[in-house]
């Protein structure tokens, strides 16, 4: 006769492996209709939480089924490992802002100084959804301090036009969008656009002012976030990568406006040569030239007892 043992299959396993397929199909459809489509934030947040909920939840069924196989002695051990590692997958990215959201300070509005910048032009195209625009307090700005000591205003031995001009070429070349550029003359420089963050593609405000005279000139910058209560260090990171592409530009030594538009020295004028120093050889053999010819030695002729000067007929 032959025994067949039968062994229950748990079924945790394969439904956690079912649930962080879902979730983690779901969080990449939310990231890509967000930053390619037309998806507004509010839901692309709500989303995400959705989806990081449902993986971590996914991860709990198939621990429940780890368990219930090691004392019960069922199968289903591989679908329970797989969901699992499908988790941990999507949950790769996610888990690092949550570990950004715990170490640095509940921020959404970061800037280099303590002084009042308030935007003009982004303030009204904000959403009627998005953060209100206020003033950080003080409590606030410790906080910025705090936890990120080098963000502080950006100071440069150059012209305050110079200086707005170097800024306004930086911008650019981050690819971010101007909506406001007043050059400073009674009134510091201003320039105002947004960003998008490179993963989700949050849209953040910044301010940039430039202060200073002749010799000098100084560079703040201010960084906002339209939606969410913590940005994650994503304005702080901002603020580097404008500070960052300005010290590139100066060590490359580019061109200002002001400078590329310097005359062109006037046609027809050839520029100086320099005169080649008269070589030694070549004054010494002038000298030679102009010294009077040495006296020649008498005519000789040579005879039977030897040789004798020929005597003129005088």
């Amino acid at each position: 006769m032959v025994a067949i043992y039968l062994q229950k299959t748990v079924h945790e396993g394969l439904w956690a492996r079912r649930m962080a397929l879902f979730f983690l199909q779901l969080l990449v459809l939310t990231v890509l209709l967000h930053r390619f489509g037309t998806l507004a934030t509010p839901a692309a947040i709500n989303l995400m939480a959705v989806s990081i909920g449902g993986l971590f939840l996914a991860i709990v069924v198939a621990v429940v089924g780890l368990i219930r196989i090691w004392f019960g002695g069922q199968i289903g051990a591989a679908q329970a490992f797989t969901g699992i590692a499908i988790a941990l997958i999507g949950l790769a990215v996610p888990l690092f802002f949550l570990s950004q959201y715990f170490l640095l300070p509940q921020l959404n509005d970061v800037q280099t100084t303590r002084q009042p910048m308030e935007f003009k032009q982004l303030a009204a195209m904000r959403p009627a959804d998005a953060n209100r625009v206020v003033e950080p307090d003080l409590a606030a700005a410790e906080e910025r301090e705090k936890a990120y000591p080098d963000i502080r205003p950006m100071e440069l031995e150059r012209s305050v036009t110079e200086t707005f001009d170097i800024v306004h070429e930086a911008v650019k070349r981050l690819g971010w969008t101007i909506v406001l550029n007043e050059p400073p003359a009674e009134e510091p420089g201003r320039i105002e656009a947004t960003n998008r963050t490179m993963i989700m593609g949050y849209t953040d405000d910044a301010l940039i002012r430039v202060t200073g005279d002749d010799t000098h000139a100084f560079i703040d910058v201010r960084s906002a976030s339209r939606y969410g209560m913590h940005d994650l260090g994503a304005n702080a990171e901002h603020i580097r990568e404008l500070f960052a592409e300005v010290k590139s530009a100066l060590e490359k030594g580019e061109k200002t406006g002001l400078e590329q538009a310097e005359p062109a020295p006037k046609a027809g004028t050839a520029p100086q040569l320099k005169k080649k120093p008269v070589k030694k050889r070549r004054a010494k053999r002038n000298r030679r030239s102009q010294d009077p010819p040495r006296s020649q030695p008498p005519a000789e002729r040579r005879g039977p007892f030897g040789r004798f000067p020929l005597l003129s007929p005088d």
